[in-house]
């Protein structure tokens, strides 16, 4: 285009076409400059990966920073499948930007390659690079319900009668509030009368509701076994209920709260 405004301005020896030349030619380079200093000295890095569960989407956290007088404008991230999203960033401003991924099946979910470009100022010439990151998201198994059977081993345990353990039935007492506990067995007229935090412990008979056993559900596929795992983890982690969980290869012993329930959820999501 440069090139044959310039032959024709020569041709026609015509001041004008020189003067429209020339301008285009300026505005290519000065597009050039800007546009690759608008991500130069970028400072981008993954802070977090989300867990979420499939079918949710899994969030990845970035930091971006600029270096000392310099603005980013007009930066566009670009992932597959996914919109883009345009971010400015101030001179020396710590900026936050999520990129959200849908997860369509469960274990480690990486970002893949992110396209990171800008077309700053005019929109004549496109800056970009392509970035890979190690950190992934953990996306746990879709919760369904599903039915299981009792296995050989806890109907032999239920045949002598159970020992006792910490369950729901009978109050044997309180004990201090540890981080992670369920806010459904805290003693509220304790904390009301005496200002502490105390949990209250229960007593029952074991049964195989204290364990979570992947052979005891009724579906041959691993997946759906895997997600009706994954409902009764949440359920009964949400009644506050003891349970223990049983994966090929894996056993997570009988515990309680929300870090037990992290674990069992981690655990179904590699299994």
């Amino acid at each position: 285009m440069l090139l044959l405004l310039l032959l024709t301005a020569i041709n026609y020896q015509n001041s004008l076409i020189y003067i429209f030349t020339f301008l285009l030619g300026s505005l290519f380079v000065f597009s050039i400059i800007f546009c690759f200093k608008n991500m130069s000295g970028l400072n981008l890095s993954l802070v977090k990966a989300s867990e979420c569960f499939v079918g949710e989407g899994a969030e990845f956290s970035f930091s971006l920073k600029t270096k000392e007088n310099q603005d980013i404008e007009s930066l566009c991230f670009i992932l597959a499948n996914e919109p883009a999203k345009i971010i400015d960033i101030a001179d020396s401003e710590v900026a936050s930007l999520n990129l959200t991924v849908k997860a369509l099946k469960r274990g480690q979910l990486n970002l893949g390659r992110l396209r990171l470009e800008t077309v700053y100022p005019l929109g004549l010439i496109r800056a970009w690079t392509w970035l890979e990151f190690k950190k992934e998201a953990l996306v746990f198994p879709k919760p369904i319900e599903g039915s299981r059977t009792l296995s050989a081993s806890t109907q032999g345990d239920e045949d002598e009668g159970g020992v006792v353990v910490k369950g729901e039935d009978e109050l044997s007492g309180i004990r201090d509030y540890v981080h992670g506990d369920s806010l459904n067995r805290i003693a509220w007229k304790h904390y009301a009368a005496k200002g502490e935090l105390y949990v209250k412990e229960f007593d029952a008979v074991s049964s195989s509701t204290q364990w979570l056993r992947y052979y005891d559900y009724l579906s041959g596929d691993k997946e759906l076994r895997l997600s009706n795992l994954c409902f009764d983890v949440l359920s009964y982690s949400q009644k506050g209920l003891q349970f223990g969980l049983e994966l090929p290869g894996t056993t997570i012993e009988p515990s309680q709260g929300e870090a037990h329930k992290q674990i069992c959820l981690r655990a179904l999501a590699v299994a």
